[in-house]
């Protein structure tokens, strides 16, 4: 049983200054906000690197990485304009066809 004293906060706490912990603490929130604007679920990964420095010290780092659920968007359709910018309005030789099938169909 843990006596309230965390190794792992402890170590991560003091890496950089403490940068590492105010790093995920934005990081989770940035997801958080996604995941409830999207519904879908996100991830932040902690990652505390251990190695040896020296017969009895250890170095240790850490990495954070954040996963948030991206929105998904619907479909728009558009067409290429006789100046080759995109636009909304059908080109005309689009809307004359339509014009003459509504002509035939209406009985003109």
């Amino acid at each position: 049983m843990s006596d309230g004293n965390s190794h792992f906060l402890m170590a991560i706490g003091r890496i950089d200054g403490g940068h590492a912990i105010e790093v995920a603490d934005e990081q989770l929130r940035e997801v958080l906000n996604a995941v409830n604007r999207t519904g879908k679920k996100g991830t932040v990964t902690v990652t505390l690197e251990v190695q040896p420095n020296g017969e009895s010290g250890f170095a240790a780092s850490a990495k954070i990485t954040a996963k948030a659920p991206a929105l998904d968007f619907g479909q728009s359709f558009f067409f290429m304009g006789r100046d080759g910018d995109l636009t909304r309005e059908a080109p005309n030789y689009v809307q004359d066809s339509l014009l003459k099938h509504e002509d035939v169909d209406n009985g003109r």
